[in-house]
Protein backbone atom coordinates (compact mmCIF):
# COMPACT_ATOMS: atom_id res chain seq x y z
CA UNK A 1 0.00 0.00 0.00
CA UNK A 2 2.83 2.28 1.16
CA UNK A 3 4.23 1.41 -2.16
CA UNK A 4 1.54 2.41 -4.44
CA UNK A 5 1.37 5.55 -2.48
CA UNK A 6 5.02 6.46 -3.64
CA UNK A 7 3.99 5.41 -7.27
CA UNK A 8 1.03 7.99 -7.29
CA UNK A 9 2.42 10.20 -5.51
CA UNK A 10 5.74 10.15 -8.32
CA UNK A 11 3.28 10.21 -11.38
CA UNK A 12 1.34 12.80 -9.88
CA UNK A 13 4.44 15.13 -9.43
CA UNK A 14 5.59 13.86 -13.39
CA UNK A 15 2.04 15.19 -14.29
CA UNK A 16 2.82 18.81 -12.14
CA UNK A 17 6.10 18.81 -14.35
CA UNK A 18 5.02 18.32 -17.27
CA UNK A 19 1.72 20.98 -16.88
CA UNK A 20 4.37 23.60 -15.76
CA UNK A 21 7.05 22.90 -18.37
CA UNK A 22 4.85 22.63 -21.34
CA UNK A 23 1.06 23.57 -21.46
CA UNK A 24 1.09 26.59 -18.72
CA UNK A 25 0.60 30.20 -20.66
CA UNK A 26 1.28 28.35 -23.73
CA UNK A 27 -0.95 30.68 -25.41
CA UNK A 28 0.01 33.54 -23.65
CA UNK A 29 3.00 34.91 -26.01
CA UNK A 30 2.55 36.05 -29.84
CA UNK A 31 4.58 33.58 -32.60
CA UNK A 32 7.87 34.41 -32.60
CA UNK A 33 9.65 35.26 -36.20
CA UNK A 34 10.81 34.27 -38.46
CA UNK A 35 9.52 29.98 -38.33
CA UNK A 36 6.55 30.36 -36.11
CA UNK A 37 4.95 33.33 -37.58
CA UNK A 38 5.89 31.63 -40.99
CA UNK A 39 4.32 27.86 -40.71
CA UNK A 40 1.77 29.03 -38.80
CA UNK A 41 0.13 31.19 -41.57
CA UNK A 42 0.95 29.02 -44.07
CA UNK A 43 -1.20 26.55 -42.12
CA UNK A 44 -3.76 29.30 -41.71
CA UNK A 45 -3.75 29.75 -45.70
CA UNK A 46 -4.14 25.61 -46.32
CA UNK A 47 -7.06 25.81 -43.46
CA UNK A 48 -8.89 29.01 -45.63
CA UNK A 49 -8.18 27.90 -49.25
CA UNK A 50 -8.92 24.10 -48.46
CA UNK A 51 -5.83 23.16 -50.91
CA UNK A 52 -4.14 20.40 -48.57
CA UNK A 53 -1.79 19.29 -51.16
CA UNK A 54 0.72 21.94 -52.49
CA UNK A 55 1.97 24.61 -49.83
CA UNK A 56 2.36 28.39 -50.15
CA UNK A 57 4.21 30.67 -48.82
CA UNK A 58 3.20 34.55 -49.30
CA UNK A 59 1.55 33.05 -52.67
CA UNK A 60 4.27 31.61 -53.90
CA UNK A 61 5.06 27.91 -54.00
CA UNK A 62 6.75 26.23 -50.73
CA UNK A 63 8.68 23.16 -52.03
CA UNK A 64 11.03 23.52 -49.04
CA UNK A 65 9.02 20.94 -47.01
CA UNK A 66 6.49 18.31 -46.61
CA UNK A 67 3.01 18.79 -45.42
CA UNK A 68 2.34 16.66 -42.13
CA UNK A 69 3.09 19.87 -40.04
CA UNK A 70 -0.06 22.08 -41.69
CA UNK A 71 -2.39 18.96 -41.97
CA UNK A 72 -2.00 18.88 -38.09
CA UNK A 73 -2.34 22.67 -37.51
CA UNK A 74 -5.56 22.68 -39.82
CA UNK A 75 -6.98 19.51 -38.02
CA UNK A 76 -6.61 21.96 -34.81
CA UNK A 77 -8.15 25.01 -36.41
CA UNK A 78 -11.00 22.87 -37.76
CA UNK A 79 -11.51 20.98 -34.32
CA UNK A 80 -11.74 25.12 -32.82
CA UNK A 81 -12.61 26.37 -35.18
CA UNK A 82 -9.85 29.56 -33.74
CA UNK A 83 -6.49 30.16 -35.43
CA UNK A 84 -4.62 31.31 -32.17
CA UNK A 85 -1.48 31.24 -30.60
CA UNK A 86 -2.86 28.40 -28.38
CA UNK A 87 -4.63 26.64 -30.96
CA UNK A 88 -1.35 26.51 -33.08
CA UNK A 89 0.71 25.17 -30.44
CA UNK A 90 -1.41 22.87 -28.75
CA UNK A 91 -1.18 20.32 -31.03
CA UNK A 92 2.72 20.35 -31.44
CA UNK A 93 2.63 20.01 -27.36
CA UNK A 94 0.11 17.05 -27.39
CA UNK A 95 1.93 15.46 -30.33
CA UNK A 96 5.52 15.33 -27.85
CA UNK A 97 3.69 13.30 -25.16
CA UNK A 98 3.75 10.23 -28.09
CA UNK A 99 7.61 9.58 -27.29
CA UNK A 100 7.08 10.76 -23.84
CA UNK A 101 4.74 7.61 -23.10
CA UNK A 102 6.91 5.21 -25.06
CA UNK A 103 10.06 6.36 -23.29
CA UNK A 104 8.24 5.64 -19.63
CA UNK A 105 6.79 2.26 -21.50
CA UNK A 106 10.17 1.32 -22.25
CA UNK A 107 12.48 2.77 -19.10
CA UNK A 108 9.71 0.89 -17.10
CA UNK A 109 9.43 -2.59 -18.97
CA UNK A 110 13.92 -2.20 -18.96
CA UNK A 111 14.11 -1.56 -15.47
CA UNK A 112 11.42 0.05 -12.94
CA UNK A 113 8.69 2.92 -12.90
CA UNK A 114 10.76 4.89 -10.60
CA UNK A 115 13.77 5.14 -13.47
CA UNK A 116 11.19 5.75 -15.93
CA UNK A 117 9.67 8.65 -14.39
CA UNK A 118 13.05 9.88 -13.34
CA UNK A 119 14.10 10.17 -16.92
CA UNK A 120 11.06 11.80 -18.04
CA UNK A 121 11.15 14.36 -15.52
CA UNK A 122 14.90 14.78 -16.73
CA UNK A 123 13.65 15.16 -20.34
CA UNK A 124 11.08 17.71 -19.81
CA UNK A 125 13.22 20.03 -17.80
CA UNK A 126 16.24 19.68 -20.35
CA UNK A 127 16.44 23.65 -21.35
CA UNK A 128 16.12 23.27 -25.20
CA UNK A 129 13.63 20.21 -25.28
CA UNK A 130 11.44 22.27 -22.49
CA UNK A 131 11.36 25.74 -24.16
CA UNK A 132 11.78 24.67 -27.99
CA UNK A 133 9.22 21.38 -28.14
CA UNK A 134 6.49 24.15 -27.07
CA UNK A 135 6.74 26.54 -30.07
CA UNK A 136 4.68 26.15 -33.45
CA UNK A 137 7.73 25.05 -35.69
CA UNK A 138 8.33 21.58 -38.04
CA UNK A 139 10.79 20.34 -35.34
CA UNK A 140 8.47 19.43 -32.85
CA UNK A 141 6.91 17.35 -34.98
CA UNK A 142 9.78 15.64 -36.39
CA UNK A 143 11.16 15.11 -33.33
CA UNK A 144 7.82 13.50 -32.11
CA UNK A 145 7.79 11.00 -34.98
CA UNK A 146 11.75 10.18 -35.72
CA UNK A 147 11.94 9.54 -31.92
CA UNK A 148 8.50 7.47 -31.76
CA UNK A 149 10.14 5.08 -34.75
CA UNK A 150 13.64 4.68 -32.49
CA UNK A 151 11.99 4.27 -29.20
CA UNK A 152 10.03 1.13 -31.16
CA UNK A 153 12.78 -0.23 -32.56
CA UNK A 154 14.19 -0.19 -28.85
CA UNK A 155 11.08 -2.12 -28.06
CA UNK A 156 12.00 -5.35 -30.37
CA UNK A 157 15.06 -5.82 -27.89
CA UNK A 158 12.75 -6.29 -24.90
CA UNK A 159 9.17 -7.66 -25.92
CA UNK A 160 7.87 -10.70 -26.44
CA UNK A 161 8.55 -12.47 -29.72
CA UNK A 162 5.03 -12.36 -30.59
CA UNK A 163 4.90 -8.72 -30.58
CA UNK A 164 8.08 -8.08 -32.14
CA UNK A 165 6.76 -7.78 -35.70
CA UNK A 166 4.28 -5.21 -34.44
CA UNK A 167 7.02 -2.54 -32.86
CA UNK A 168 8.59 -3.14 -36.18
CA UNK A 169 5.41 -1.98 -37.82
CA UNK A 170 5.59 0.87 -35.92
CA UNK A 171 8.80 1.88 -36.43
CA UNK A 172 8.70 2.16 -40.22
CA UNK A 173 4.89 3.73 -39.90
CA UNK A 174 6.62 6.55 -37.42
CA UNK A 175 9.25 6.89 -39.69
CA UNK A 176 7.50 7.57 -42.46
CA UNK A 177 5.44 10.08 -40.41
CA UNK A 178 8.71 11.87 -39.83
CA UNK A 179 9.50 11.78 -43.34
CA UNK A 180 6.21 13.49 -43.96
CA UNK A 181 6.86 16.11 -41.20
CA UNK A 182 10.25 16.97 -42.42
CA UNK A 183 11.73 15.00 -45.48
CA UNK A 184 15.59 12.76 -44.86
CA UNK A 185 15.88 13.07 -41.65
CA UNK A 186 12.69 11.19 -40.95
CA UNK A 187 13.95 8.35 -42.29
CA UNK A 188 18.03 8.90 -42.12
CA UNK A 189 18.30 9.09 -38.49
CA UNK A 190 16.30 5.84 -37.58
CA UNK A 191 17.76 3.74 -40.18
CA UNK A 192 21.17 5.27 -39.03
CA UNK A 193 20.92 3.99 -35.47
CA UNK A 194 18.72 0.87 -36.69
CA UNK A 195 22.09 -0.27 -39.24
CA UNK A 196 24.58 0.65 -36.34
CA UNK A 197 22.52 -1.75 -33.51
CA UNK A 198 22.08 -4.22 -35.89
CA UNK A 199 25.76 -4.82 -36.63
CA UNK A 200 27.28 -3.97 -32.71
CA UNK A 201 24.40 -6.58 -31.64
CA UNK A 202 24.41 -8.73 -35.07
CA UNK A 203 20.99 -8.82 -35.07
CA UNK A 204 20.56 -9.43 -38.82
CA UNK A 205 19.00 -12.09 -39.04
CA UNK A 206 15.74 -10.15 -37.13
CA UNK A 207 16.54 -6.61 -38.99
CA UNK A 208 16.04 -8.28 -42.51
CA UNK A 209 13.51 -10.84 -40.94
CA UNK A 210 11.06 -7.96 -40.96
CA UNK A 211 12.78 -5.55 -43.63
CA UNK A 212 9.22 -6.16 -45.24
CA UNK A 213 8.00 -3.52 -42.89
CA UNK A 214 9.06 -1.12 -45.66
CA UNK A 215 6.15 -1.32 -47.42
CA UNK A 216 4.11 0.32 -44.96
CA UNK A 217 7.13 3.09 -44.80
CA UNK A 218 6.23 3.43 -48.59
CA UNK A 219 2.43 3.26 -47.76
CA UNK A 220 2.58 6.20 -46.25
CA UNK A 221 5.40 8.68 -47.70
CA UNK A 222 4.92 7.93 -51.33
CA UNK A 223 1.14 8.78 -51.94
CA UNK A 224 1.84 12.96 -51.48
CA UNK A 225 5.05 12.75 -53.22
CA UNK A 226 3.68 11.29 -56.23
CA UNK A 227 0.90 13.37 -56.53
CA UNK A 228 3.12 16.51 -56.02
CA UNK A 229 5.31 15.02 -58.84
CA UNK A 230 2.09 14.67 -60.88
CA UNK A 231 1.15 18.47 -60.36
CA UNK A 232 4.38 20.15 -60.64
CA UNK A 233 6.61 17.49 -62.31
CA UNK A 234 10.47 18.57 -62.50
CA UNK A 235 9.38 21.82 -60.40
CA UNK A 236 8.87 20.27 -57.55
CA UNK A 237 11.88 17.25 -57.77
CA UNK A 238 14.02 20.02 -58.82
CA UNK A 239 13.36 22.56 -55.91
CA UNK A 240 11.97 19.89 -52.91
CA UNK A 241 14.24 16.93 -53.44
CA UNK A 242 17.19 18.22 -55.39
CA UNK A 243 17.97 22.08 -53.63
CA UNK A 244 16.09 21.19 -49.89
CA UNK A 245 17.28 18.12 -49.16
CA UNK A 246 19.99 16.82 -51.19
CA UNK A 247 22.08 20.16 -51.71
CA UNK A 248 20.70 21.62 -48.34
CA UNK A 249 22.38 18.72 -46.49
CA UNK A 250 25.83 18.82 -47.87
CA UNK A 251 25.84 22.60 -48.17
CA UNK A 252 24.43 25.44 -45.80
CA UNK A 253 25.01 27.52 -49.18
CA UNK A 254 21.31 27.09 -50.00
CA UNK A 255 19.90 28.53 -47.09
CA UNK A 256 22.99 30.30 -45.55
CA UNK A 257 23.24 28.95 -42.27
CA UNK A 258 27.12 28.04 -41.85
CA UNK A 259 28.36 26.77 -38.53
CA UNK A 260 31.49 24.49 -37.43
CA UNK A 261 31.19 21.06 -37.22
CA UNK A 262 31.44 21.46 -33.11
CA UNK A 263 27.76 23.61 -33.05
CA UNK A 264 25.81 21.05 -31.78
CA UNK A 265 28.58 19.91 -29.03
CA UNK A 266 28.12 23.41 -27.74
CA UNK A 267 24.56 23.40 -28.31
CA UNK A 268 24.38 20.68 -26.15
CA UNK A 269 26.17 22.43 -22.85
CA UNK A 270 23.63 24.74 -22.43
CA UNK A 271 20.57 22.67 -23.79
CA UNK A 272 21.07 19.73 -21.37
CA UNK A 273 21.18 22.23 -18.73
CA UNK A 274 21.00 21.45 -15.82
CA UNK A 275 21.33 17.90 -15.62
CA UNK A 276 24.44 18.56 -18.20
CA UNK A 277 26.37 19.31 -14.83
CA UNK A 278 25.50 15.49 -13.70
CA UNK A 279 26.53 13.87 -17.00
CA UNK A 280 29.78 15.73 -16.51
CA UNK A 281 30.35 13.83 -13.24
CA UNK A 282 30.42 10.68 -14.81
CA UNK A 283 33.34 11.55 -17.35
CA UNK A 284 36.22 10.21 -14.60
CA UNK A 285 34.02 6.56 -14.91
CA UNK A 286 33.38 6.66 -18.66
CA UNK A 287 36.64 3.80 -19.15
CA UNK A 288 34.36 1.60 -16.51
CA UNK A 289 31.74 1.77 -19.50
CA UNK A 290 29.94 -1.19 -19.79
CA UNK A 291 28.72 -1.91 -23.18
CA UNK A 292 27.05 -4.86 -21.96
CA UNK A 293 24.21 -3.26 -20.84
CA UNK A 294 21.77 -3.14 -23.24
CA UNK A 295 19.41 -0.38 -23.20
CA UNK A 296 22.46 1.81 -22.17
CA UNK A 297 24.28 0.94 -25.49
CA UNK A 298 21.20 1.27 -27.41
CA UNK A 299 20.95 5.08 -25.96
CA UNK A 300 24.62 5.88 -26.57
CA UNK A 301 24.59 4.58 -30.44
CA UNK A 302 21.29 6.73 -31.17
CA UNK A 303 22.89 10.02 -29.18
CA UNK A 304 25.99 9.46 -31.56
CA UNK A 305 23.99 9.08 -34.75
CA UNK A 306 22.13 12.00 -33.76
CA UNK A 307 24.97 14.09 -33.11
CA UNK A 308 27.04 13.00 -36.47
CA UNK A 309 24.65 12.59 -38.91
CA UNK A 310 23.44 16.79 -37.81
CA UNK A 311 26.92 18.25 -37.44
CA UNK A 312 27.75 16.84 -40.94
CA UNK A 313 25.15 18.59 -42.61
CA UNK A 314 25.78 21.31 -43.98
CA UNK A 315 23.10 23.58 -42.40
CA UNK A 316 22.70 24.04 -38.93
CA UNK A 317 20.32 25.35 -36.58
CA UNK A 318 19.98 24.51 -33.00
CA UNK A 319 16.54 23.22 -33.10
CA UNK A 320 17.78 20.62 -35.60
CA UNK A 321 18.98 18.26 -32.35
CA UNK A 322 16.27 18.10 -30.59
CA UNK A 323 15.78 14.11 -31.68
CA UNK A 324 18.83 14.04 -29.54
CA UNK A 325 17.53 15.11 -25.88
CA UNK A 326 14.81 11.44 -25.04
CA UNK A 327 17.92 9.92 -25.58
CA UNK A 328 20.24 12.04 -23.58
CA UNK A 329 17.39 11.82 -20.99
CA UNK A 330 18.05 7.99 -20.48
CA UNK A 331 21.74 8.17 -19.98
CA UNK A 332 21.47 11.09 -17.14
CA UNK A 333 18.01 9.67 -15.80
CA UNK A 334 20.31 6.75 -15.13
CA UNK A 335 22.87 8.38 -13.31
CA UNK A 336 19.93 10.55 -11.02
CA UNK A 337 18.20 6.97 -10.52
CA UNK A 338 21.86 5.42 -9.09
CA UNK A 339 22.70 8.65 -7.59
CA UNK A 340 19.51 8.74 -5.54
CA UNK A 341 19.36 5.51 -4.40
CA UNK A 342 22.97 4.86 -3.53
CA UNK A 343 24.86 8.34 -3.88
CA UNK A 344 27.80 9.62 -6.00
CA UNK A 345 30.81 11.86 -4.87
CA UNK A 346 31.15 12.66 -8.18
CA UNK A 347 27.47 14.04 -8.60
CA UNK A 348 27.43 15.91 -5.17
CA UNK A 349 30.54 17.56 -6.33
CA UNK A 350 28.63 18.57 -9.90
CA UNK A 351 25.90 19.43 -8.24
CA UNK A 352 27.47 21.58 -5.30
CA UNK A 353 29.31 23.62 -8.93
CA UNK A 354 25.84 23.88 -10.20
CA UNK A 355 24.26 25.71 -7.03
CA UNK A 356 27.53 27.55 -6.94
CA UNK A 357 26.87 29.05 -9.92
CA UNK A 358 23.69 29.83 -9.42
CA UNK A 359 24.18 31.39 -6.54
CA UNK A 360 26.26 33.77 -8.47
CA UNK A 361 23.85 34.17 -11.06
CA UNK A 362 21.26 35.40 -8.37
CA UNK A 363 23.95 37.90 -6.77
CA UNK A 364 24.55 38.99 -10.16
CA UNK A 365 20.62 39.11 -11.22
CA UNK A 366 19.87 41.44 -8.11
CA UNK A 367 22.53 43.81 -8.84
CA UNK A 368 21.96 43.68 -13.41
CA UNK A 369 20.32 46.77 -13.45
CA UNK A 370 23.17 48.84 -12.46
CA UNK A 371 25.52 48.27 -15.66
CA UNK A 372 22.70 47.48 -18.24
CA UNK A 373 21.25 50.63 -20.03
CA UNK A 374 17.92 51.89 -18.84
CA UNK A 375 15.86 51.34 -21.89
CA UNK A 376 16.79 47.78 -21.46
CA UNK A 377 16.45 46.98 -18.11
CA UNK A 378 13.05 48.28 -18.15
CA UNK A 379 12.23 45.71 -20.38
CA UNK A 380 14.30 43.19 -18.66
CA UNK A 381 13.20 43.86 -14.97
CA UNK A 382 9.99 40.90 -15.35
CA UNK A 383 12.52 38.46 -16.56
CA UNK A 384 14.80 39.74 -13.29
CA UNK A 385 11.54 39.55 -10.97
CA UNK A 386 10.17 36.41 -11.72
CA UNK A 387 13.86 34.54 -11.94
CA UNK A 388 14.57 35.58 -8.43
CA UNK A 389 11.35 34.62 -7.47
CA UNK A 390 12.41 30.71 -8.23
CA UNK A 391 16.43 31.17 -7.85
CA UNK A 392 16.17 32.19 -4.21
CA UNK A 393 13.85 29.69 -2.51
CA UNK A 394 15.41 26.94 -4.56
CA UNK A 395 18.43 28.06 -3.48
CA UNK A 396 17.49 27.76 0.10
CA UNK A 397 16.13 24.89 0.05
CA UNK A 398 18.96 23.10 -2.18
CA UNK A 399 21.98 23.90 0.14
CA UNK A 400 20.24 22.11 2.49
CA UNK A 401 19.37 19.21 0.55
CA UNK A 402 23.31 19.03 -0.13
CA UNK A 403 24.23 19.36 3.53
CA UNK A 404 21.39 17.03 4.35
CA UNK A 405 21.81 14.61 1.65
CA UNK A 406 18.42 14.54 1.00
CA UNK A 407 19.06 13.41 -2.62
CA UNK A 408 15.34 12.82 -3.98
CA UNK A 409 14.21 15.94 -2.65
CA UNK A 410 17.41 17.73 -4.27
CA UNK A 411 16.27 16.16 -7.78
CA UNK A 412 12.84 17.14 -7.11
CA UNK A 413 13.70 20.77 -6.03
CA UNK A 414 15.72 21.42 -9.09
CA UNK A 415 13.21 19.99 -11.98
CA UNK A 416 10.79 21.67 -10.02
CA UNK A 417 12.42 24.65 -10.60
CA UNK A 418 13.03 24.27 -14.02
CA UNK A 419 9.18 23.33 -14.88
CA UNK A 420 8.30 26.60 -12.85
CA UNK A 421 10.89 28.74 -14.94
CA UNK A 422 9.24 27.28 -18.17
CA UNK A 423 5.79 27.68 -16.81
CA UNK A 424 6.06 31.96 -15.72
CA UNK A 425 9.73 32.91 -17.76
CA UNK A 426 8.64 31.48 -21.23
CA UNK A 427 6.25 34.41 -21.56
CA UNK A 428 8.80 37.33 -19.97
CA UNK A 429 11.99 35.74 -22.05
CA UNK A 430 9.92 36.02 -25.57
CA UNK A 431 8.04 39.35 -24.33
CA UNK A 432 11.61 40.60 -23.72
CA UNK A 433 12.59 39.41 -27.12
CA UNK A 434 10.12 41.26 -29.19
CA UNK A 435 11.20 44.66 -27.43
CA UNK A 436 14.13 44.24 -30.19
CA UNK A 437 12.36 45.08 -33.01
CA UNK A 438 9.13 42.13 -33.40
CA UNK A 439 6.72 44.61 -31.03
CA UNK A 440 7.23 47.51 -33.94
CA UNK A 441 6.24 44.68 -36.68
CA UNK A 442 3.01 43.56 -34.85
CA UNK A 443 2.43 47.28 -33.98
CA UNK A 444 2.41 48.24 -37.64
CA UNK A 445 0.56 44.50 -38.75
CA UNK A 446 -2.34 45.64 -36.64
CA UNK A 447 -2.49 49.06 -37.95
CA UNK A 448 -2.40 47.97 -41.70
CA UNK A 449 -5.40 45.12 -40.65
CA UNK A 450 -7.18 47.46 -38.78
CA UNK A 451 -7.09 50.01 -41.75
CA UNK A 452 -7.75 47.76 -44.53
CA UNK A 453 -4.00 48.48 -46.15
CA UNK A 454 -1.41 46.15 -47.88
CA UNK A 455 2.28 46.08 -46.63
CA UNK A 456 5.48 46.20 -48.48
CA UNK A 457 9.44 46.28 -46.66
CA UNK A 458 12.40 48.20 -47.20
CA UNK A 459 15.43 46.38 -46.42
CA UNK A 460 13.80 44.88 -43.22
CA UNK A 461 14.61 40.78 -44.16
CA UNK A 462 11.68 38.69 -44.57
CA UNK A 463 9.52 39.28 -41.33
CA UNK A 464 6.47 36.83 -41.55
CA UNK A 465 5.02 38.33 -38.50
CA UNK A 466 3.82 41.19 -40.85
CA UNK A 467 2.23 38.69 -42.69
CA UNK A 468 0.34 36.92 -40.03
CA UNK A 469 -0.88 39.71 -37.81
CA UNK A 470 -1.19 42.05 -40.86
CA UNK A 471 -3.37 39.24 -42.66
CA UNK A 472 -1.54 40.24 -45.63
CA UNK A 473 -2.12 37.39 -48.57
CA UNK A 474 1.71 38.51 -49.97
CA UNK A 475 4.20 41.49 -49.14
CA UNK A 476 6.72 42.46 -51.37
CA UNK A 477 10.18 42.01 -49.15
CA UNK A 478 12.77 44.29 -50.37
CA UNK A 479 15.71 43.14 -49.96
CA UNK A 480 18.19 45.17 -52.28
CA UNK A 481 18.99 48.81 -52.09
CA UNK A 482 16.81 50.37 -54.54
CA UNK A 483 15.35 53.85 -53.95
CA UNK A 484 13.16 54.04 -57.17
CA UNK A 485 11.39 50.85 -56.26
CA UNK A 486 10.97 52.81 -52.51
CA UNK A 487 9.43 55.86 -54.20
CA UNK A 488 6.87 54.10 -56.06
CA UNK A 489 5.93 51.78 -53.17
CA UNK A 490 4.71 54.92 -51.57
CA UNK A 491 2.58 56.19 -53.95
CA UNK A 492 0.38 53.06 -54.04
CA UNK A 493 -2.80 53.65 -52.24
CA UNK A 494 -4.15 52.32 -48.99
CA UNK A 495 -0.31 51.05 -48.32
CA UNK A 496 2.32 51.38 -45.90
CA UNK A 497 5.99 50.64 -46.19
CA UNK A 498 8.26 49.52 -43.55
CA UNK A 499 11.82 50.38 -43.26
CA UNK A 500 14.77 49.11 -40.79
CA UNK A 501 15.57 52.24 -38.90
CA UNK A 502 19.18 52.10 -39.51
CA UNK A 503 18.55 52.33 -43.32
CA UNK A 504 16.89 55.68 -43.44
CA UNK A 505 20.09 57.77 -43.20
CA UNK A 506 19.37 60.92 -45.72
CA UNK A 507 16.34 59.65 -47.35
CA UNK A 508 13.85 62.55 -47.20
CA UNK A 509 10.76 59.90 -45.72
CA UNK A 510 8.53 61.35 -43.49
CA UNK A 511 8.00 59.26 -40.67
CA UNK A 512 4.48 58.14 -39.63
CA UNK A 513 5.83 56.33 -36.77
CA UNK A 514 9.63 55.74 -35.41
CA UNK A 515 10.02 52.25 -33.41
CA UNK A 516 13.29 50.67 -31.89
CA UNK A 517 14.02 49.08 -34.84
CA UNK A 518 11.48 49.60 -37.51
CA UNK A 519 9.79 52.78 -38.77
CA UNK A 520 6.22 53.06 -40.34
CA UNK A 521 6.75 55.54 -43.96
CA UNK A 522 3.82 57.62 -44.60
CA UNK A 523 5.05 59.16 -47.83
CA UNK A 524 8.58 60.68 -50.01
CA UNK A 525 8.78 63.89 -49.05
CA UNK A 526 9.13 65.75 -52.65
CA UNK A 527 9.76 69.27 -51.18
CA UNK A 528 13.67 68.42 -49.68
Amino acid sequence: MKKNKHIILLYSFLFFILFCAFFYGLGKYPFLDIDETRYVDMAQKMFKTKDYLTLYLNSEYFFEKPPLYFWIECFSFKLTNIISELTARLPIVLLSLLPAGLLVCLCKKVKNIKFAIITAITLFTSLEYMFLTKIAILDGVLTSFVVSSVLCYFFTFYCEEKNKKYFWFLTYIFSGLAVVAKGIPGVAIPFIIIATSTIFFKTFKETFKYCYGLLLFLLVTLPWHFVMLKIHGALFFDEYIVKHHILRFLGSDVIHRTQPWYFYILTLLWGLFPHVFVLFSQIPKIKDLNFKNKFITLNIIAVASILIFFSLSGAKLITYILPIYPFFAVLIGTIWYKYIKEGDKNVDISIIILNSLLTFSTIVMMFIGTFLPIEIFSNFSKIQTISLAFLIPYLVFSWIFIVKKCRLQLFLSLTTFMALLSAFLTPCVYEFNYTFGQNDLMKYAKYAKENNKTISTYLTGRKYSLLFYGNQNKIDFQTEENVNWLKKELNKKNHIVIIRNSEIKDLPLIIKEKGVKYSLIERWDYEK
